[in-house]
């Protein structure tokens, strides 16, 4: 298999640079996101490239076991394992479905005896997952017009009607709903940036400031400007280099 690519997620930083060490120096783990809270660990694992998550227990505000429970309603979850103090999670781990936990202080012979048996469930036979929408239908007089996502710059609501924007400057109303297409779409490519927009990440041409620390996208090649939501923001960084 190829190497493993984690985030590690501890209110600790010190001890998030000494996992991030000991995985990366295995040579079989590339530790992608560091993060600090419940909270940074759900849009951490919004990431489309994330295979595990290193998940502290004992955090303030949302603690790595809600933030476990959450990332098991989604349609995809990485692969968890817990990092705690101490010894009595195990209930709790086979609950959410963790591959296992780690404690602290960390051991390289831990580390190893987790590494094999994250390999043994990342390869395991997955029931194979529902393709992603390659192709919109629009109606357009009596006919459909088949359009390919590559040429979608960005789906917009507005009016309680769903329109879509393409590449070469024409907009069209189609009937899927942005809840639909959000869970459709591949996330590497397409991303809910507001209640109302879903953009082409691959179309964005500038990103500028725009009011209250939020940030508009300028679409190519048209120049529109699309919002970012608040709510939405800190998932840009997923995509952008902030």
């Amino acid at each position: 298999m190829s190497m493993l690519r984690a985030i590690i997620v501890d209110d600790e930083p010190l001890m998030c640079d000494e996992l991030k060490c000991l995985l990366e120096d295995t040579g079989e783990v590339q530790v992608v996101g560091i993060g600090h809270s419940g909270e940074e660990a759900l849009t951490l694992c919004d990431r489309p490239d994330v295979d595990a998550v290193f998940l502290d227990i004992q955090m303030p505000v949302m603690n790595g076991m809600e933030a476990a429970r959450i990332l098991n309603s989604r349609a995809r979850c990485p692969l968890i394992v817990f990092i705690t103090a101490f010894s009595n999670y195990a209930v709790e781990a086979f609950q959410v479905d963790a591959v296992d936990y780690i404690l602290k202080p960390f051991d390289e012979r831990d580390i190893e005896r987790i590494l094999k048996k994250l390999k043994q469930r990342y390869n395991k036979p997955l029931a194979p997952a529902r393709p992603f929408l390659k192709k919109i239908l629009a109606e357009t007089g009596d006919r459909l017009e088949v359009i390919d996502v590559k040429q979608i710059q960005y789906f917009q609501a507005e009016n309680r009607q769903i329109f879509v924007c393409t590449i070469g400057g024409k907009k069209y109303e189609i009937r899927n709903r942005l809840n639909e297409l959000e869970e459709a779409l591949d996330p590497a490519d397409f991303f809910r940036c507001h209640r109302n927009f879903i953009v082409n990440v691959n179309q964005i041409g500038q990103l500028a400031s725009w009011f209250n620390r939020g940030y508009l996208l300028i679409m190519n090649p048209s120049r529109d400007e699309i919002p970012v939501g608040r709510v939405y923001a800190a998932k840009l960084k997923n995509y952008l280099p902030l």
